[in-house]
């Protein structure tokens, strides 16, 4: 799944010219944590909700009106990449420590903006979470062939699979898979799993 599947293609953004006053207007009433500043059609900066609420104790009516948003915005600006793969955007977001990342093209262009939203969204939906099932939770060896031998398991016992996750912690030899199956009568596949040599960790029914 890449970053232009998930965006929001319609971005609210302001000028470097515009009002601090007109920037907290827009924030308040969207309830945006940050919004990109564009000057030319091109992403000139961005400014976030700490931007504002750094800049609070100096914010009287006067400075909100007669001061800009060039005054507070950041210019180095971490942009994504439309045919960006989603993983990394959240990569980036948490790298960086970011609420929202511009989407530009190789022109500086702005194409539109993903969010943590965005991302949870879409993580919720990549893992399985929104399909009626079974999560069940193995603990197993970090070796070639573990998630083949798995998965043989699963289809022998005529289950499909929604997702499928793995975890393994650093300098460790062993780790988790996390398989969401589209059933809920589980018991022939857990059994199964348990003969073939799997150490079953949890399992716990998932409904929509």
């Amino acid at each position: 799944m890449f970053v232009k599947d998930v965006m929001n293609p319609k971005v609210i953004t302001v000028s470097p010219d515009d009002s601090i006053a007109k920037l907290v207007s827009l924030m308040t009433e969207n309830v945006y944590e940050a919004i990109p500043v564009k000057s030319n059609g091109k992403v000139a900066g961005m400014v976030t909700a700490w931007d504002i609420l750094s800049n609070l104790p100096k914010m009287s009516q006067d400075y909100l009106e007669t001061s800009k948003v060039r005054d507070i915005m950041s210019t180095k600006v971490v942009t994504v990449s439309p045919d960006e793969i989603v993983e990394m955007a959240a990569y980036y977001m948490y790298f960086h420590d970011l609420d929202a990342l511009p989407v530009t093209d190789d022109k500086n262009e702005l194409q539109g903006i993903i969010t943590e939203s965005d991302l949870f969204r879409t993580f919720v939906t990549m893992l399985g979470l929104r399909t009626k099932g079974t999560r069940i939770t193995l603990d197993v060896p970090d070796r070639p062939g573990v998630l083949a031998d798995i998965t043989k398991v699963v289809k022998e016992c005529g289950v499909s699979i929604a997702s499928l996750a793995t975890y393994t912690p650093p300098e460790k030899r062993r780790g988790n898979v996390i398989l969401r199956v589209k059933s809920v009568h589980v018991k022939q596949l857990v059994d199964a799993l348990v003969q073939a040599g799997f150490y079953v960790v949890h399992v716990s029914q998932v409904w929509e």
